[in-house]
């Protein structure tokens, strides 16, 4: 991800939260609301992965992680009543699920974004350095 200025941080920041709320609310909505939202996001960043569009996928990258922790909250138990073993179970899920929605969500999404991207095209044909024979053949005559 490149941030390239205070202006384009404060825009995945604000993408943050944006999709942090769609997410509440599609979950609130039901789980088809919410299952269309992550196809959405995840349907964008292949997209943009596939057409190399670097800012598209940050936003969708961020729009991802909001998700995941959307889903964290939504998830989350009430941690007063339970033991700190119980605690701390819950703090690892909720890293598991950020680390899935933050790391290997998007790897697996861009492993097949290279699938389906077509080939590059070939370079232009380069013309060899001369061999030290040409260059005796052909060199000035002095």
């Amino acid at each position: 991800m490149k941030l390239k200025s205070l202006g384009w941080l404060l825009v995945l920041l604000l993408a943050g939260i944006v999709f942090f709320v769609a997410a509440t609310l599609a979950w609130i909505a039901g789980v088809a609301w919410s299952l269309g939202l992550l196809g959405l996001v995840w349907g964008t960043f292949l997209l943009a992965e596939v057409r190399r569009w670097v800012p598209l996928r940050d936003v969708a990258w961020v729009a991802g992680v909001a998700y995941g922790v959307g889903v964290i909250r939504w998830f989350d138990l009430p941690v007063d009543g339970l033991s700190t073993m119980q605690h701390w179970l819950m703090m690892g899920a909720d890293l598991l699920c950020l680390v899935f929605f933050a790391l290997v969500a998007p790897a697996l999404l861009a492993w097949i974004a290279e699938k389906l991207r077509p080939p590059a095209e070939p370079d232009l044909p380069v013309e060899l350095p001369p061999s030290p024979e040409m260059l005796r053949r052909w060199g000035p005559k002095g």
